[in-house]
């Protein structure tokens, strides 16, 4: 028996996703010089550039000195992003309070990352208002009405969960489908469970799998984890330990406990599996095979039975646009 990850519904979704889906120009320089001359969307892109360490060295001061002209000026992605360096408390001091007032600043021209922050401050009850899920639903579903797959996965969970919104898990599960469409990391993992344990929607190996696929080639931990015990047991694809043992190792090498026992286990089963290289042999050193292990293959027969899983990071990604 195998560790698995055991949930990918959480009572808030916040998908932790890189700041930005902006490419950068490739002359920096050039760049800089249009934001020193007052240029708003060159210097949200310098903010972006300082924040993300991409042409420049990673300098979140410079990084919330940049977005905060542009900011000024502005520019809905840069207010978003200041209020991520607000609510992380870096390259400036952590304050929720300012956090919120800059995504509210977002949201009120339509930014969807800055609604969906709005929605999770409600949801947290953080930055100086009370929880409330019912406006946080409010503020998820004007980013949903976008297609924007962060407030479609937010908005998702609430309605899993009956919170701020009539319970709906056929509703939640359309969310989560077009979200997993667009791309939405957390929300492929969460079809492919949902698809592994036939809730809500028929159970469905093959399709799981293509879901698990798609997340872990994101680099979702959970999902490689899922990947190497599907490939282990022959679960909607031949079985392959060797190929268990690569999904198994990365989702380790990313910290996911539950795979660095499961890399345990299975190098105890087959000593083989550890020869490849030294730092291979390591991860798989200790005795692992008298484990009580958990999984999340017991049959679960209705939503309201799935755990909640609080680990995953506090904040949406930042702005994808100036």
């Amino acid at each position: 028996m195998y560790f698995r990850a055991s949930s990918y519904l959480i009572l808030v979704v916040l998908v932790s996703l890189p700041a930005g889906g902006v490419d950068l120009p490739s002359d920096i320089s050039g760049l800089m010089k249009r934001a020193s001359s007052g240029n708003v969307e060159a210097e949200f892109l310098v903010g972006l550039a300082y924040e993300t360490g991409r042409g420049v060295k990673q300098d979140f001061v410079e990084a919330a000195r940049w977005y905060r002209k542009a900011a000024d000026a502005g520019a809905s992605g840069a207010q978003t992003n200041l209020g991520n360096l607000y609510s992380e408390g870096r390259g400036v001091v952590q304050d929720k309070v300012a956090a919120l007032k800059w995504y509210l600043r977002a949201a009120s021209q339509g930014d969807p990352a800055g609604e969906s922050n709005v929605g999770c401050f409600y949801a947290k009850g953080e930055g100086g208002v009370k929880r409330d899920y019912a406006e946080a639903a409010r503020w998820f579903a004007k980013a949903a009405a976008q297609k924007a797959p962060r407030g479609e996965a937010n908005l998702a969970t609430l309605y899993m969960r009956g919170l701020g919104v009539r319970f709906n898990p056929e509703e939640g599960v359309k969310l989560y489908l077009s979200a997993a469409n667009h791309g939405n990391l957390y929300s492929q993992g969460v079809v492919a469970w949902l698809y592994e344990h036939g809730i809500i929607l028929p159970r469905d190996m093959e399709k799981a799998l293509k879901w698990y696929r798609a997340a872990a080639q994101a680099g979702d931990p959970r999902s490689l984890n899922n990947l190497g015990y599907f490939h282990e047991n022959g679960i909607g694809t031949p079985r392959d330990l060797a190929q268990a043992f690569q999904y198994y190792r990365e989702a380790a090498e990313k910290g996911l406990l539950q795979a660095e026992q499961n890399l345990q286990i299975l190098c105890s089963k087959d000593p083989n599996l550890a020869n490849t290289e030294p730092k291979t042999a390591a991860q798989c050193a200790g005795n692992s095979s008298d484990s009580k292990t958990l999984r999340s293959g017991e049959e679960i027969t209705s939503v309201t039975e799935v755990p909640l899983d609080s680990s995953v990071p506090a904040l949406e990604a930042g702005a994808s646009r100036p």
